[in-house]
C-alpha cells in the first residue's frame, strides 16, 4: 500500500497526552481536533487544537460513537487515542475502518489479540515467550468461580493475582492471599473491570515476587518489519499504578536486554503488530522474566524512551499509521540509547500513609524548565494556574522528565527539579516522589514492585516535614503587616504574647503557641500527641504575589538555611519546602465541642471525591471494626470504605450512585 499523508488528527484524549500530539503534529504541519467534555471546557488542550468539539458529559471520552462523529463533523482523516480511554478498544479500530478514518494505532484483530491477557499469553507461549502459571475461570455451575481460585492458588501456591482480562493500569486487579475472601475479592475485581474496560472477565496468575517491571518498546510497520526500541524500568509503582520510569532499564544480567528484546519481536510478529506497542514482563532476582502484557497503545513513559532515542515516537505512530516503512524512516536496526533518562509522575494525590485523591483549582504551578548543569529536563504538563483538577479522570497533572549522561546525575537533577517545584490550589504527590528519588535501595536499584511500599514516607516522616511547614507558616504569620507582633510594632515593647494557631492537614492537626524573641520565633507545636519545640529565625522575605512569599530562614538555631515558599488561600496555607508541599487548613473547633456533622454516633466520611459504588451494609445491620460499609468509585478504582469500630449502621444518608465530595458524610455507626 502506499503511503497517504495525513492532514487532519482528532485527538481523541485530554490532559497531557493530547497537549504532546497535538505538539507533534504542530510540528509537522498537521491540523489538529480536539475533543472535550464538560469537565475539560476551559482545559489547555481544548484550546491548543485548531478546532474543539463538545462532547458532553464526562465519560463521553468512552463513546466510539461521539468520537467518530466529531471525526466527521470536523473532516478529519485520522484519530490518534493517546493512551486509555479508548486507546486499546478495538471497537474504535472497526468504526475507523467502517468510515474510512486511519486510527494511529493496531489494527482491530490485533487489539483483540494481545487486548485480552489470556489471549495474549496464548500468543506468548506459541512464540516461545515464558509465561506465569495461569487460571482461565469456567463457566461450570457445579464448581463456583471462587472455589476454582481456591483450587487453583492450593496448588500453584499463594499469593495469586486476579486481573482484569481486558486492560491494565492496576484496574481489575486484586492479589489474594490464603487470608482473603475470596469471593468478595472476584465480585470487587469483575465491577471495577466492567466500568474500566467495559467487560467483567478476569483471570488468575501466580503472583511473581519478588520481581522487577521492564518493558520493551516495540515499532512494526504493515510490510512485517519488527523492531526494538530500547527497554524501560518502571518497577517503582503503588497498587500497581507507575510513579517513576526510567530508560534503559539497568543492572540486568549479561544477555538478559537482548533476550528481552527479541521475546518482545517474536512476540510483535506473531501477533501480525502493526504501530507502536509494548511488551511487559516480570523479571525475577534470579534472571528469569515472565510475560505480562502488551500494551497496543503509546504509554504514558514513551518520553524517556524519546530522551535516549531522539526518536518522537508521535510522529512514529503517524509515520507508520501513513503506510511509512521503518528502513525508510531511518530504523534498520535497534537505536543506540545515550544516557539514562528519568520520568516522574506529579499527580495530584495526598499520602497520608494512603493516597488520596486531590481535587480543585490550581492557583500556582511552577517546575523550572531551565537544563540543569549536565541535564536536560523536559516537562509535559496538563494543568496550569488556573485550571480545574476534578474527579472525573486520572490524577496525572504532569510528567517531569530529566536526561543526563549516567543514571546518577539523572537521579539528582530530577530531585532538584522536584525541589523547586511549587504546585498550590491542588494537593500533590512531590514530596513522595522527592522520598523515593532518595532512598538508598531505589538509587541502588535493590528495589522490586512488591518493595516500594517499604520505600513511602512513614507516619514519622510525614509529622516532622508537617510541624516543619506549621512552624515556619505561624512564625511568617507573625511578620504579617496586619499583625500587632509585626517588625517596629510597638505593642511588641509590651510582655511576649504567646500566639496561638491550630492546622490541620491530610487528617493530622498541630496546635502551636508562637513567641517572639530577640533571635526570631519559639514556635511550641503539639502533632499527634507528641510536643516539639522549634525556634524560627527568619533572614529574608521575598514577595512574590499578593498572597505568596518566599523566605528563608534557620530552624533550631543551625547553620543550615531552609528556603520556603509561603501562599495563603482564605483557611488554606500552602507551605512547599524542598522536602514536598503542606496545605496548611485553619483548624475550627465544632460549636459545642460536638461533631461537626450534627450526627450522634461515629461519623464516617468520604477522604477523596468519587461517586459511591456499594453500600454492603444497610442500615440497621451490625459490623464488625474492618468490615467495609462503604465502597467508593473515585478514577475508575475502588476504594474499599472500612468501619472503624463495631456497632450498628444508624445512618445511611446516600445511595448508590450517589457522588460525593471528600468530607461529606457517607454512615454513621452507633459504637457497641
Amino acid at each position: 500500500m502506499s503511503e497517504k499523508r495525513l492532514r487532519r488528527v482528532l485527538v481523541a484524549n485530554r490532559g497531557e497526552i493530547a497537549r504532546r500530539i497535538i505538539r507533534t503534529c504542530h510540528r509537522l504541519g498537521i491540523e489538529t481536533v480536539a475533543v472535550f467534555t464538560e469537565p475539560d471546557r476551559h482545559a489547555l488542550f481544548a484550546a491548543e487544537a485548531a478546532r474543539a468539539i463538545p462532547l458532553g458529559r464526562p465519560e463521553s471520552y468512552l463513546s466510539v460513537e461521539a468520537v467518530i462523529s466529531a471525526a466527521r463533523e470536523s473532516g478529519a482523516d485520522a484519530i490518534h487515542p493517546g493512551y486509555g480511554f479508548l486507546s486499546e478498544n478495538p471497537l474504535l479500530a472497526d468504526a475507523c475502518e467502517a468510515s474510512g478514518i486511519v486510527l494511529i494505532g493496531p489494527r482491530s484483530a490485533t487489539m483483540r489479540a494481545l487486548g485480552s491477557k489470556t489471549a495474549a499469553k496464548g500468543l506468548a507461549q506459541g512464540a516461545n515467550v515464558p509465561t506465569a502459571p495461569t487460571l482461565l475461570f469456567s463457566a461450570d455451575p457445579l464448581l463456583p468461580p471462587a472455589e476454582q481460585l481456591t483450587a487453583f492458588a492450593h496448588r500453584v501456591g499463594y499469593p495469586v493475582m486476579i486481573k482484569a482480562a481486558a486492560g491494565g493500569g492496576g484496574r481489575g486487579m486484586r492479589v489474594v492471599s490464603e487470608s482473603s475472601d475470596v469471593a468478595a475479592e472476584l465480585e470487587s475485581a469483575a465491577r471495577e473491570a466492567q466500568r474500566s474496560f467495559g467487560s467483567p472477565e478476569v483471570f488468575a496468575e501466580k503472583r511473581i515476587a519478588p520481581a522487577r517491571h521492564v518493558e520493551v518498546q516495540v515499532a512494526a510497520d504493515r510490510h512485517g518489519n519488527v523492531i526494538a526500541l530500547g527497554t524501560r524500568d518502571c518497577t517503582l509503582q503503588r497498587s500497581n499504578q507507575k510513579m517513576i520510569e526510567e530508560a534503559p532499564a539497568s543492572e540486568l544480567r549479561p544477555g538478559l536486554e537482548e533476550e528481552l528484546c527479541s521475546a518482545a519481536c517474536r512476540l510483535a510478529k506473531a501477533a501480525q503488530y502493526e504501530s507502536l506497542g509494548t511488551v511487559e514482563f516480570l523479571c525475577s532476582p534470579e534472571g528469569g522474566f515472565f510475560f505480562l502484557e502488551v500494551n497496543t497503545r503509546l504509554q504514558v513513559e514513551h518520553p524517556v524512551t524519546e530522551m535516549i532515542t531522539g526518536l518522537d515516537l508521535v510522529e512514529l505512530q503517524i509515520r507508520i499509521a501513513e503506510g511509512a516503512r521503518l528502513p525508510d524512516l531511518g530504523l534498520v536496526a535497534p537505536p543506540v540509547g545515550r544516557g539514562h533518562a528519568i520520568e516522574a509522575r506529579l499527580c495530584a494525590e495526598e499520602f497520608t500513609g494512603s493516597f488520596a485523591l486531590s481535587t480543585g483549582i490550581v492557583q500556582e504551578f511552577e517546575v523550572p524548565t531551565r537544563d540543569i548543569e549536565g541535564a536536560t529536563v523536559r516537562l509535559d504538563s496538563g494543568v496550569a494556574a488556573c485550571s480545574e483538577v476534578s474527579h472525573h479522570y486520572d490524577s496525572l497533572l504532569a510528567k517531569i522528565i530529566v536526561h543526563a549522561e549516567t543514571r546518577h546525575r539523572a537521579l539528582l537533577a530530577l530531585r532538584e527539579v522536584l525541589s523547586r517545584s511549587r504546585i498550590s490550589g491542588v494537593r500533590t504527590n512531590r514530596g513522595v516522589l522527592i522520598h523515593l528519588l532518595s532512598q538508598p535501595d531505589f538509587i541502588s536499584l535493590r528495589h522490586t514492585i512488591q518493595g516500594t511500599a517499604d520505600l513511602l514516607p512513614a507516619a514519622t516522616d510525614r509529622e516532622a516535614l508537617l510541624v516543619q511547614a506549621h512552624a515556619l507558616a505561624a512564625a511568617h504569620r507573625c511578620l504579617s503587616a496586619h499583625s500587632a507582633w509585626a517588625a517596629g510594632s510597638p505593642w511588641m515593647r509590651a510582655s511576649p504574647i504567646r500566639h496561638p494557631w491550630s492546622t490541620i492537614s491530610g487528617g493530622t492537626e498541630v496546635s502551636s503557641l508562637t513567641t517572639r524573641t530577640p533571635d526570631g520565633f519559639q514556635v511550641e507545636c503539639s502533632c499527634s500527641g507528641s510536643p516539639s519545640s522549634l525556634m524560627i529565625a527568619i533572614d529574608d522575605l521575598f514577595p512574590s504575589h499578593p498572597e505568596s512569599v518566599q523566605l528563608r530562614a534557620r530552624v533550631n538555631g543551625g547553620p543550615s538555611i531552609t528556603k520556603a515558599a509561603i501562599r495563603r488561600d482564605g483557611r488554606i496555607t500552602w507551605v512547599h519546602l524542598p522536602a514536598g508541599s503542606i496545605a496548611l487548613e485553619q483548624r475550627h473547633a465544632a460549636p459545642g465541642g460536638g461533631s461537626s456533622h450534627g450526627h450522634s454516633g461515629r461519623s464516617i466520611t468520604a477522604h477523596i471525591p468519587g461517586k459511591v459504588a456499594a453500600l454492603p451494609a444497610p442500615a440497621g445491620s451490625h459490623v464488625a471494626a474492618g468490615d467495609v460499609v462503604a465502597v467508593l468509585d473515585s478514577m475508575k478504582m475502588e476504594h474499599p470504605i472500612k468501619a472503624p469500630v463495631a456497632g450498628t449502621v444508624k445512618e445511611l444518608p446516600l445511595a448508590v450512585g450517589s457522588v460525593v465530595q471528600a468530607g461529606s458524610l457517607l454512615v454513621v455507626i452507633a459504637d457497641d
